[in-house]
């Protein structure tokens, strides 16, 4: 049996992604609950800023080698669901806009 990364798509909910949200950069991690940089990646389990407990984790860098980065974030960090962070972000740009509206 051959194991690959794959992309599943589900609803979720974008406001509680935020709270527990930590994006991956080159070096380090952001919180994208209270933008708190410099934070390990690999071994942080709360943002020591806000507290807030990590559970889903995302990639500044354009995913589209998924056996490269992907693969080196899951290895780190199995626990955490990783999310495609242009998804993410430009669900996030769309509930601005309708809030702004309203």
């Amino acid at each position: 049996m051959s194991k690959a990364y794959i992309r599943v798509w589900r609803q979720e909910d974008v406001a509680l992604i935020k709270q527990h949200l930590l994006v991956v950069g080159d070096v380090s991690g952001d919180c994208a609950n209270c933008k708190h940089i410099g934070i390990d990646y690999r071994t942080s389990q709360t943002c020591p800023n806000c507290k807030t407990e990590f559970k889903y984790i995302a990639s500044r860098s354009n995913v589209t080698d998924y056996g490269g980065i992907v693969h080196k974030i899951k290895n780190a960090r199995p626990e955490l669901v990783f999310i495609d962070f242009n998804d993410f972000k430009r669900m996030s740009e769309k509930n601005k806009a309708r809030e702004f509206f309203k």
